[in-house]
């Protein structure tokens, strides 16, 4: 069996190469299929999350049909359409956004398609999509990662699979002898509302003068100096932005607790692995994935709002006994998103 993967490149830190790099390890260790990945634009950039099998990388070296840029349109038809008759794959799946996810059902019609959508429909269906559905009704399968998130979409060929982890059974860290750390993790963007979290922290980190935040990220520049010139005009201490790093899973291991505060998460990749990593949570109520990742192993707060959002990480600050109940159930929980099991639902569509 053979899967094609079409995306815009496997270079940067985010949720769906993250989920990328799972999906070829499972269908590679559990079913032994055979994984080829299309880029639009990788160029010579490292992958950024290896996966550990081996898959085929296949570069279309085309920057800007996600810019409605004709010539390249035509290009990614036509060098697509050549890679399709000549790998043949028995299912193609697509993260691609924009025209490009409107064209491609339409290309090599043998080819059953999906088109994977990993943002919420909260913010990006808007009214110009009445347009968009009967390109998007020609797919198999359009995949939502919650079932929320189908209130949004005027389809009938909707399914929901979530995203998912590799679970490491001979591994589980203890909530023990954690930094005194809080941390989030995303692009700099405003959709992630760090704006929010230097606000919530700017209300209670005189309490805690031993306990810190980081948030891992990079992306705008210009909001990243908003952020940091509020956090000194305040004289907000103990907050820090750092670049992101390949190497998340080795800081949820060691760190107390982990924030989100965004505008949307259709689902949360790291809200899954710190299951994993025995780690509690607190996160906005947003549209539509936390209250589908977060079950007894942390705190959702109505979405925006800053002054419960401080409560909660007071109160979870200060009673270490209910932040080590969280973390022994969010162990416990990791099963819900595991690899072995979620894969099997992806394999039901072949």
């Amino acid at each position: 069996m053979k899967i094609l993967y079409v995306v815009n490149h496997f270079k940067f830190h985010g949720g769906i190469e993250r989920m990328l790099s799972n999906k070829i390890d499972a269908w590679s260790e559990f079913y032994q299929y055979e994984v080829i990945v299309v880029t639009l634009n990788q160029g010579n950039s490292e992958i950024v999350y290896p996966p550990k099998f081996s898959f085929r990388l296949i570069d279309l070296e085309i920057k800007n049909a996600n810019t409605k840029n004709v010539k390249d349109l035509i290009l990614l038809f036509r060098k697509l359409n050549k890679i399709l008759k000549k790998e043949n794959p028995d299912i193609l799946i697509s993260t691609l956004t924009g025209i490009p996810s409107l064209l491609l059902p339409f290309i090599n019609l043998n080819i059953k398609k999906y088109l994977e959508i990993h943002s919420s429909g909260a913010l990006s269906v808007t009214k110009s999509w009445k347009y968009k559905w009967w390109f998007l009704k020609h797919y198999e399968g359009v995949v939502l990662l919650n079932e929320d998130e189908k209130q949004y979409y005027q389809l009938e060929n909707l399914m929901v699979i979530p995203n998912f982890i590799p679970i490491k059974n001979d591994y589980q860290p203890q909530y023990t002898n954690r930094q005194k750390t809080i941390v989030a993790a995303g692009r700099i963007h405003k959709d992630k509302q760090y704006d929010h979290l230097i606000k919530i922290w700017e209300k209670v980190f005189s309490k805690f003068p031993d306990w810190s935040v980081e948030i891992y990220g990079d992306g705008d520049e210009d909001l990243l100096k908003q952020y940091e010139q509020y956090i000194s005009s305040n004289k907000i201490e103990r907050i820090s932005f750092k670049s992101s790093t390949n190497h998340l899973d080795e800081v949820l291991k060691n760190i107390s607790l982990f924030c989100l505060t965004s505008r949307t998460e259709s689902f949360s990749m790291v809200l899954v692995e710190c299951k994993q990593y025995s780690l509690p949570a607190i996160s906005y109520d947003c549209p539509n994935g936390p209250r589908h990742v977060i079950k007894n192993d942390g705190i959702l707060v109505e979405h925006n709002n800053i002054d419960e959002f401080a409560k909660k990480l007071d109160e979870l600050i200060n009673d270490e006994n209910l932040r080590k109940r969280m973390a022994d159930n969010a162990y416990n929980n990791r099963t819900l998103f595991s690899s072995s099991e979620i894969i099997k639902k992806w394999r039901k569509l072949i």
